[in-house]
């Protein structure tokens, strides 16, 4: 087992960043408009058309935050130690923990067409590392994990036929 390993999403694809930049436009409008119309009145028409800006605002930061948040996980198998980390831009939020037991690596399917790698440790706890579109990635994904941490991998893509995978 290596002492080291990173998992990232690595770069987000075009298609996230266009989403994002529209959504943060949205943004940018919605502040705009609420600082270029700003009364100090109570009417409730008034009221209600600004409180409908924020909640568009609000609504299209959430959804641009998801589409340029970049999601990464450490493992320092020498200090006992890992680390989720995300990061925007040059921001990362994330801190040291100590790394309980890993059990297995798991591949299922969550719905159509998308398949959930999952890293497993006491009992039913886990870390959700990849969303993956394709099986047999997904699976040999799975696998390198698996044969880098040292552990079982489960092939859940098909339901109530969960199998370990011989590495």
């Amino acid at each position: 087992m290596k002492d080291r390993i990173v998992i990232s999403q690595g770069d987000r694809p075009l298609w996230h960043n266009i989403i994002a930049a529209f959504l943060y436009t949205v943004v940018i409008a919605c502040v705009l408009l609420f600082f270029f119309r700003l009364e100090f009145s109570f009417e409730r028409q008034y009221v209600e058309r600004e409180m409908g800006s924020i909640k568009l605002a609000g609504l299209a930061l959430a959804g641009a935050f998801y589409y340029s948040i970049i999601q990464t996980y450490y493992f320092d198998f020498k200090n006992n130690l890992y680390k989720h980390e995300r990061s925007f831009l040059w921001f990362k939020l994330g801190k040291w923990n100590p790394l309980p037991e890993l059990e297995y690596i798991s591949v299922f399917q969550k719905e159509k067409g998308v398949f959930e790698i999952n890293l497993w440790y006491l009992g039913n706890k886990h870390f959700k590392i990849y969303n993956m579109f394709n099986e047999e990635e997904a699976l040999e994904t799975g696998k390198q994990l698996a044969k880098s941490l040292g552990i079982d991998l489960l092939d859940a893509t098909v339901a109530n036929d969960s199998k370990w995978v011989e590495l």
